[in-house]
């Protein structure tokens, strides 16, 4: 795995690809569990690459199937993940 990367470096790239709106402060951790989750095996890292190729319709289901689970989110709160999820896997080696 590549060093660690930085919390100020995450929360730039954040706030880019959402015009300074992001805001969520639980994300950075979120982000490191991600990177060590996709690190434990190819298997995993693929499972989590394959997320952010989801369609529109894919991201509803995950929604949906997030809900059940008890983890509710909006549709912004999905595309937010889904890109925690872009930035963690460039940190994967």
């Amino acid at each position: 795995m590549k060093k660690r990367p930085t919390k100020k470096a995450f929360f730039e790239y954040m706030s880019l690809k959402y015009d300074n709106k992001f805001r969520d402060q639980t994300a950075y951790g979120v982000l490191l569990d991600i990177i060590q989750e996709a690190s434990k095996s190819d298997a995993h890292m693929m499972s989590l690459a394959e997320l952010t190729l989801m369609n529109k319709t894919d991201r509803l289901i995950y929604r949906n199937k997030m809900a059940c689970a008890g983890i509710e989110m909006t549709p912004i709160q999905v595309d937010q993940h889904l890109a925690i999820v872009e930035f963690a896997l460039e940190w994967v080696a």
